[in-house]
């Protein structure tokens, strides 16, 4: 499977418990998320892309290769890459992903660079990382 993400869907994958925006939006999240949780999904690559990506692929917000609120998607694909210095259209491996964001985020990092996501006022993403950083940069 070829995997492509938009910088912040980095952290909406490893935050991800079966949420989203239609039926066919979640199914498509589970299927990506079983192979990054299988065994050997730490191994697999992800390009960073600068538009629509796996993720988006059934998003009832879709609008071609870019998002119906493209505008306030880009704020922040540019915040997670400025905080986590993901790199358009490089590839990195799920499992290097994950060490950079326990490396280089913070809970202050993550209230900033999610600060207009629509879905941290559930604060399914805040108990996650909570339980994901290391204590000292919780």
């Amino acid at each position: 499977m070829d995997i492509a993400f938009r910088p912040h869907h980095f952290l909406c994958a490893l935050c991800y418990k079966g949420n989203g925006y239609s039926p066919a939006f979640v199914a498509n999240f589970d299927m990506i998320m079983k192979v990054l949780r299988a065994t050997n999904g730490d191994q697999v690559s992800i390009n960073i892309v600068k538009e629509t990506d796996s993720i988006c692929e059934p998003c009832p917000n879709r609008a071609g290769s870019r998002c119906q609120t493209e505008d306030k998607i880009r704020v922040l694909d540019h915040a997670h890459a400025a905080a986590l210095n993901w790199k358009p259209e490089t590839r990195i491996s799920w499992g290097e992903a994950k060490t950079r964001i326990a490396e280089q985020l913070t809970l202050d990092k993550f209230h900033v660079i999610c600060s207009t996501c629509s879905w941290k006022k559930y604060g399914i993403c805040e108990g996650v990382l909570k339980a994901f950083l290391p204590p000292l940069q919780s």
